[in-house]
């Protein structure tokens, strides 16, 4: 060997530790900067909380009690209001599809062909004065079963799936029951 050089040959123990001391590093770098992530993100989340503007941020939500001893013990949904009308949507999965849901004057169904269920629909309500009453975007409608909360009258219901195909229904509520609607594209 020269002089100067040192040679020495490393375990295979030492070469695990080695990589078992870089995955950890690795591991505690990643973790850091998602810890930055959240605290960047977290205020913003408490804002979100706080206000109750139509098709913006909400604070409300409407919660169900699950029969039996299930985790979690309730289901939220969140509830959405303009110009004085609650809405919200559901029907995903067996488990909300089972459930009670609060006697609203109109429940929308979506279907897509036969049997295959369809979230994500934009929903116009026109009143008889032929004014928007309301106007819901897609994102809001996060299931195939739209719940609105209507007084009596004569409406007409603009439904619009994720294409840009509209389906429109003239319809009657009467009070004191809910009238399903189905939206079949």
């Amino acid at each position: 060997m020269r002089a100067g050089i040192t040679s020495r040959l490393t375990t295979d123990r030492e070469n695990g530790l080695e990589a078992a001391r870089k995955q950890l590093s690795a591991r505690l770098r990643l973790s850091a900067c998602l810890l930055m992530i959240l605290t960047l993100v977290a205020p913003s989340t408490s804002t979100w909380a706080a206000t109750g503007e139509s098709s913006a941020p909400l604070s409300k939500f409407l919660e169900i009690p699950l029969e039996g001893t299930s985790i979690p013990d309730k289901l939220r949904f969140p509830l959405h209001e303009q110009n004085g009308v609650q809405y919200f949507s559901a029907g995903l999965g067996k488990e909300e599809r089972s459930l009670s849901y609060p006697a609203y004057s109109l429940k929308l169904i979506f279907v897509k062909g036969e049997r295959a269920f369809l979230a994500g629909v934009a929903v116009e309500v026109i009143n008889s004065e032929q004014a928007t009453l309301v106007s819901i975007p897609g994102e809001e409608v996060q299931g195939p079963w739209l719940f609105l909360n209507l007084p009596p009258g004569k409406y007409v219901v603009k439904a619009t799936d994720s294409s840009g195909a509209t389906i429109e229904k003239s319809i009657t509520l009467s009070g004191g029951k809910t009238t399903p609607v189905h939206f079949r594209w």
